[in-house]
């Protein structure tokens, strides 16, 4: 899954994506009380272990993306 991809989905669940707060090719993502740093740079697919440390700052499942 690519970044762009991934905050999509994201999007969908209610995040909100403040790019301001990001430094070089990442964004912050905020989902209710939690947050994380995406990276945003090319439209390489995102390493397995970013994807999951992203996911677990959330507090959300691989599951909760489908």
């Amino acid at each position: 899954m690519t970044s762009s991809e991934l905050l999509r989905r994201l999007r969908r669940r209610g995040s909100r994506v403040i790019s301001d707060r990001g430094k070089g090719g990442h964004v912050m993502l905020v989902l209710g009380e939690r947050q994380t740093f995406v990276p945003t740079g090319g439209n390489k697919e995102l390493h397995t272990g970013t994807l999951r440390k992203i996911l677990r700052d959330l507090g959300l499942t691989p599951d909760d993306l489908k």
